[in-house]
């Protein structure tokens, strides 16, 4: 009788056993699954932020006229400043990932080309003293009745990799 109950008790020991453990890996898949979610949602939050950086300048508004009554659809217009801070970002970007040797836009890379009136296919190859000395000669303009304004610019054309997700290629092209 004796031997029976000890045998009891190590068969409930084992038997406890092995719940425990079934409870330990429900557990750690459970986590780990939520962990993979977790750095899935960061790298997508990664990406949207790289895009938004070249993107906020991408698109038209929604601006109303007071005059006409009149609700008006404008280009987002950047400067010359805005030109080279972008050119300057992605300069950095193919840097960082070591794809600053490309010449063309490529789905599979992450390497960003700007482009700006056709005249400038790769701004974002450009040394630093070419891109003051475009600000200088591109910051301002005369209008017909010799006024001197601001020039602006927009972004004409952005694309993003169905590869990769991100910002490969902007143009941009002066507003007339």
């Amino acid at each position: 009788m004796e031997n029976a109950s000890k045998a009891l008790m190590m068969a409930a020991s084992v038997l406890l056993g092995l719940m425990i453990i079934s409870v330990g890996v429900a557990l750690f898949n459970s986590f780990s699954g939520s962990s993979a979610n977790i750095m899935s949602q960061i790298e997508k939050a990664q990406i949207a932020e790289f895009n938004n950086q070249f993107l906020k300048y991408y698109g038209e508004i929604r601006e109303y006229n007071e005059e006409t009554k009149k609700e008006e659809v404008k280009k987002i217009k950047i400067t010359a400043h805005d030109v080279v801070s972008l050119a300057n970002l992605a300069k950095k970007n193919n840097i960082e990932y070591d794809v600053d040797d490309q010449m063309q836009k490529n789905e599979n890379s992450y390497y960003v080309q700007i482009t700006l009136n056709k005249k400038y296919q790769n701004l974002e190859k450009l040394q630093e003293e070419l891109l003051t000395k475009f600000i200088q000669e591109n910051n301002m303009e005369y209008t017909d009745n010799g006024e001197l304004v601001t020039k602006y610019y927009y972004i004409v054309n952005a694309e993003v990799s169905k590869v990769t997700k991100r910002v490969i290629y902007l143009e941009i092209d002066e507003m007339k």
